[in-house]
């Protein structure tokens, strides 16, 4: 052979960055462990959800159908019509099928940071340039750098509320600055139903360049089934639908996602446990002697732990070392400084707040 197969490959794709799973595959082989570092919900699914789950495998041999009513169920409790709704693999897919729809070689993309690394992965992927536009130093979100930073070469503007790491949410009015600009704009509310923040679903009937992303791998803690879905303009969810990979949702995870939208209670009921730790969380590290935490809406706590004089590493590892995991926030562009703690069971959340103060020497 004269030609290798690497001149086949795209530009790009051979130098892309992996998603960074070992932290998933560590956890999984230390099964003792905390998970407390990837925003996974602490609450197991329901005997409901069993149930159903259970019973789509026992007819496992055959292919899954379209999902037909369960976007009715999510049209229902977004309160949005069925047309806007696209079922994907997890959000992940969505975001990804809409980067690839509206960006290519020579755009660009706006991200406020820091914030959902995807957003740069996909970006990257796609050829686009992404554009990082900083949080002000309170963590909000600068409207006014972002119209700054539009050029003609701007294809989407990414968004997250209740924002990853920071944990806090935007406002309708910043939104819709943002979408009066008439430019694709994409938000992730993969945290919506861990608090009590802004749903922007009902914003797509008045802005058709406006999209929302959810998943059910968040409050209503189904993870594992790999479900999400965006809110479109009718218009481009019809093209996401032709676009995305057929199939892409099993049968179990339709039904068993159908069985979750049929509990409002229980998931009000996960709702208030993750939303009322993750404030216990914030208050525990607040009172800590030179720990700065910030409140969330998400299912996650951020802190920055430079006044301690402690680096980040060190303190992730120590932690590590009592049978928790947490992160260090360097995937996320807050390098040096910052940890982030995943909302756990009420015994788990004890259990950090009672080691951290002896291991960032800083007592409490």
């Amino acid at each position: 052979m004269t030609r290798s197969i690497q001149s086949f490959v795209r530009p790009g794709f051979a130098e892309a960055a992996p998603y960074n799973a070992t932290h998933h595959d560590f956890a999984w082989r230390r099964r003792e462990l905390a998970r407390m570092m990837s925003n996974e919900c602490p609450i197991p699914p329901s005997p409901a959800v069993l149930r159903a789950v259970s019973e789509a495998m026992a007819v496992g041999h055959l292919y899954p159908y379209s999902g037909q009513d369960l976007r009715a169920a999510v049209a229902a409790h977004c309160g949005v019509p069925v047309e806007s709704v696209v079922l994907g693999n997890g959000s992940t897919e969505i975001l990804d099928v809409l980067t690839r729809v509206l960006t290519g070689p020579g755009d660009e993309t706006i991200i406020p940071t820091p914030t959902y690394a995807f957003f740069e992965t996909q970006s990257r992927l796609c050829g686009s340039t992404p554009v990082f536009v900083p949080l002000t130093e309170s963590w909000e979100l600068d409207v006014d750098a972002v119209l700054r930073a539009i050029t003609p070469r701007t294809k989407i503007i990414f968004l997250c509320s209740p924002n990853n790491p920071t944990g806090r949410g935007w406002t309708v009015e910043q939104v819709e600055r943002l979408a009066e600009t008439e430019i694709p704009v994409i938000i992730d509310q993969a945290y919506l139903e861990c608090g009590y923040g802004q749903s922007f679903a009902h914003l797509v009937a008045k802005y058709p360049n406006l999209v929302t992303t959810r998943t059910m791998s968040k409050g209503f803690g189904l993870a594992a089934l790999r479900v999400g879905y965006a809110i479109a303009d009718p218009w481009l969810a019809d093209v996401v639908d032709r676009v995305r990979i057929p199939f892409s949702i099993s049968l179990m995870a339709i039904w068993g996602c159908l069985a979750a939208f049929g509990e409002p209670a229980e998931l009000e009921r996960r709702r208030r446990h993750i939303s009322g730790e993750a404030d216990r969380l914030y208050k525990g590290l607040q009172e800590m002697d030179g720990v700065v935490a910030y409140p969330s809406e998400g299912n996650f706590v951020l802190a920055d732990i430079s006044g301690t004089g402690q680096e980040v590493q060190p303190v992730v590892d120590a932690v590590l070392a009592q049978n928790i995991l947490i992160r260090a926030m360097s995937a996320h562009r807050l390098r040096g400084s910052h940890i982030r703690v995943t909302v756990g069971t009420e015994e788990q959340n004890d259990r950090f707040l009672g080691i951290l103060p002896d291991i960032l020497g800083s007592g409490s």
